[in-house]
C-alpha cells in the first residue's frame, strides 16, 4: 500500500513532466543550433535570427499562459496541464520532421503554446494538493524536473552531435515529443484538486479528494471548513484579472508580478540557452568542448536544485531569495569585472584574455548557475504562488507566467546580440538588477514558512481569523 506522502510525491513527479519538457528543451536548443548537422541541413543563422528562434517559443509560451487561467478555472487544473501536454506534443513532432527553417520557426511558436498552458499550472495544482508541512518541497518538484530535463538536454544533444546527418539535431526534439505522449497519457489518472472541486460546489469530491492525499482524515472536515470559508470571504463571483489589481490585492499581486518578472533579469536563461556561446568567449575552442562545459552546468543545476527540494520548508522564503540574490549578483559583477579588465573585441567577437582570467570565468559561471538553483529557481514560483488567494490563484498565476515570460523573451531575444557586442555589459546589467531585487525583498517580503495558504491570506490582509487546527495545504 502506497502511503499518502508518496501518492503525493507520485503526483507531483508526473505532472512535473511538464517542467522537465521545457528544461529539455532549455538545455538542448542552444546546442542544436551550433550543431554543423543543423547548419547543413537548415543554414546558418546570424544571431539576430538565432535569437529570434530561441526566444519565439517564450513569446508564444507568455501570450497562452494568460489563457491558462481560464481553462484551469473552466475545465480543472488537471485537464489544464493535459490539454498543453497535447499541444507541446504536437509542437514537438513537428520539429522533429521539419524540413525547412520557416516550419521550425511555426513548430516552436506551437510548442510554446502548451508549455505556457501546462507549466503555468502545475505549481497552482501542487500548492493546492499539498498539505502545509510539505507543501514547499512538493512545489519544488517542478523546479528539480526542470533541472533535470535541462541536463539531460545538454547530454542528449552533446551524444547526438556525434550521429552523422539529421538525426543529430533531430533526437532532442524526438525526445521531447515521447516524454508529452508520457505526460499526457498519465493526466488523466490524476486527482482534481480539491480547491477547485470546493471552488465549483464539488463538496462531496473534494472530501474524498483529500482523504485520500492527507495523513490522517480527522482534520479533513476543518480543512474543507476553512477553504469554503475562504472562498466565500472572497465572495461567489467569477475571478477576473481586472480584481486581481483593485487594492484589497495590490500589494500580493504587484509583488508576485514583480519577483516572476525580475526573476529572469538575473540572466539565468542567457546562460542556460546560450552556454556554449558563454564558454566559447572564456576560452574553449571546439563546439564539442564548450557542449561538454555546458553539461556541467547542467549538472550543477540539478545538484543544487536537490538542498532546496529537501529544506525549502525550513529555510522559509526569505532567506533564499535575499541570501541567493547577494551571491548570484556577487557571481555576474565578479565576471563583468574581469571582462571589463581582461576582455576585448576583434574581428566582431569578444574574446577574453589569459589562462586565469578565462577558468575564473568559467567557475565563477558555474557558481552562478549553483547560486541560482538553491534559490531563487526554487522559492520564487512557490511564494509568488501561495501569497494569492485561492479564488484568484489560476488567473492571478498566469498574469506572472505571462510577465516572466515576456521579460523572458526579451532576455533570450537579445542576449546572442549584447554578448557579441559588450565583454562586460551583460554581466554588470544582469548582476545590477538582481541586487535591486534583493533589496525589493529584504524591505517588502513577508515570511511565509509554516503557515496554511488562508493564514497566508491574512497575513498579507492583517485580518484575524479563527483557524482551529491549522491543517490547510
Amino acid at each position: 500500500m502506497v502511503s499518502v506522502t508518496t501518492r503525493i510525491y507520485l503526483i507531483a513527479f508526473h505532472t512535473s513532466l511538464a517542467g522537465m519538457l521545457w528544461g529539455l528543451d532549455t538545455g538542448s536548443i542552444g546546442p542544436i543550433t551550433q550543431m554543423e548537422q543543423f547548419s547543413s541541413s537548415i543554414g546558418h543563422l546570424s544571431s539576430g535570427v538565432l535569437g529570434i528562434y530561441v526566444a519565439c517559443i517564450l513569446l508564444s509560451a507568455s501570450l497562452s499562459s494568460l489563457c491558462s487561467g481560464y481553462i484551469a478555472d473552466l475545465l480543472s487544473r488537471k485537464y489544464g496541464i493535459l490539454a498543453g501536454g497535447i499541444v507541446v506534443l504536437l509542437g514537438t513532432t513537428i520539429s522533429a520532421s521539419a524540413k525547412t527553417f520557416p516550419v521550425l520557426i511555426c513548430a516552436r511558436l506551437v510548442t510554446g503554446i502548451g508549455q505556457g498552458q501546462s507549466i503555468s499550472v502545475v505549481t497552482i495544482y501542487l500548492c493546492e494538493i499539498s498539505p502545509q508541512e510539505i507543501r514547499g518541497m512538493v512545489a519544488t518538484v517542478l523546479q528539480l524536473l526542470i533541472t533535470i530535463g535541462i541536463a539531460l538536454g545538454y547530454f542528449v544533444a552533446y551524444a547526438s552531435s556525434r550521429i552523422g546527418g539529421e538525426l543529430a539535431w533531430r533526437t532532442p526534439f524526438i525526445l521531447e515529443a515521447s516524454m508529452a505522449a508520457i505526460l499526457v497519457c498519465g493526466m488523466a489518472f490524476m486527482p482534481y484538486s480539491p480547491r477547485w472541486l470546493v471552488q465549483k460546489g464539488r463538496i462531496d469530491e473534494a472530501r474524498a479528494v483529500l482523504q485520500k492525499l492527507r495523513v490522517s482524515s480527522e482534520f479533513v472536515e476543518d480543512e474543507l471548513r476553512l477553504i469554503k470559508g475562504s472562498l466565500e470571504e472572497q465572495s461567489r463571483e467569477d475571478a477576473s484579472y481586472r480584481e486581481i489589481f483593485q487594492k484589497r490585492y495590490l500589494r500580493r499581486s504587484v509583488l508576485s508580478v514583480f519577483l516572476m518578472s525580475f526573476q529572469m533579469l538575473c540572466g539565468i536563461d542567457a546562460v542556460l540557452y546560450y552556454a556554449p556561446i558563454l564558454f566559447t568567449q572564456a576560452g574553449f575552442t571546439s563546439n564539442r568542448a564548450a557542449f561538454l562545459a555546458s553539461g556541467v552546468s547542467g549538472i550543477i543545476n540539478l545538484i543544487c536544485t536537490i538542498p532546496a527540494q529537501l529544506w525549502v520548508d525550513k529555510w522559509g522564503r526569505r532567506f533564499p531569495l535575499i541570501g541567493g540574490g547577494i551571491s548570484i549578483a556577487t557571481c555576474f559583477m565578479a565576471i563583468g569585472a574581469l571582462y571589463a579588465i581582461y576582455g576585448g573585441k576583434a574581428d566582431g567577437m569578444v574574446y577574453l584574455s589569459g589562462r586565469g582570467p578565462q577558468w575564473a570565468v568559467i567557475i565563477l559561471i558555474y557558481m552562478f548557475v549553483a547560486s541560482f538553483s538553491w534559490s531563487w529557481a526554487v522559492v520564487i514560483k512557490i511564494y509568488a504562488c501561495e501569497i494569492i488567494p485561492t479564488r484568484l490563484r489560476a488567473k492571478a498565476c498566469a498574469v506572472q507566467q505571462l510577465s516572466n515570460w515576456l521579460v523572458n523573451f526579451t532576455v533570450a531575444l537579445t542576449a546572442p546580440l549584447f554578448l557579441r557586442a559588450s565583454p562586460s555589459g551583460p554581466y554588470f546589467f544582469f548582476g545590477s538588477a538582481t541586487l535591486f531585487t534583493t533589496a525589493v525583498c529584504h524591505f517588502l517580503m513577508p515570511e511565509t514558512k509554516g503557515k496554511s495558504l488562508e493564514e497566508i491570506e491574512d497575513l498579507f490582509e492583517m485580518i484575524p481569523r479563527a483557524m482551529g487546527h491549522s491543517v490547510v495545504a
